[in-house]
């Protein structure tokens, strides 16, 4: 289930993000990582213009976070991340979530998102919902950002 998240709730929503992301970091060391970001920055999201925050809820537990930014009547949205807590991994919460943020949204016709090209598992997930590879843009060495699309 999702449910909207609020700026009272950043401290512990971004513990969740750093353990979410933290094993990519480690892979990548990149300086743009979730892993990494502050409280101060994580916070300053809140207050931007249709950017939101949903907590994955399991059972009255949050088991992940969805970033997005969708404006008001439109007809595209930007996931900006999707991160589960290790525990709750390869369990479908993160499919359903996907599935439940496109019926929060119905005017979205057309999603958008980012993922780590080198992280094959990642990218077939992705797939999986019905993303579709639109651009790939270098990051760092070794590190790709492949830029999916999905039409509804």
């Amino acid at each position: 289930m999702l449910v909207m998240a609020d700026v009272s709730e950043a401290k512990e929503l971004l513990a969740l993000q750093h353990s979410a992301f933290a094993a990519l970091y480690e892979t990548y060391h990149d300086q743009f990582d979730p892993a990494i970001e502050s409280l101060e920055d994580f916070c300053s999201r809140f207050s931007r213009p249709n950017c939101r925050y949903y907590k994955i809820v399991k059972e009255k537990r949050t088991v992940g976070l969805i970033r997005t930014t969708v404006a008001e009547n439109a007809n595209e949205g930007w996931i900006g991340l999707i991160g589960l807590a290790p525990s709750a991994r390869k369990k479908g919460y993160a499919s359903k979530a996907m599935l439940d943020l496109e019926r929060l949204y119905p005017s979205v016709k057309r999603w958008v998102l980012c993922t780590i090209l080198q992280e094959k598992e990642l990218v077939a997930f992705y797939e999986k919902l019905g993303y579709k590879p639109i651009n790939v843009e270098p990051e760092q060495a070794g590190m790709d950002m492949a830029y999916m699309e999905k039409w509804l």
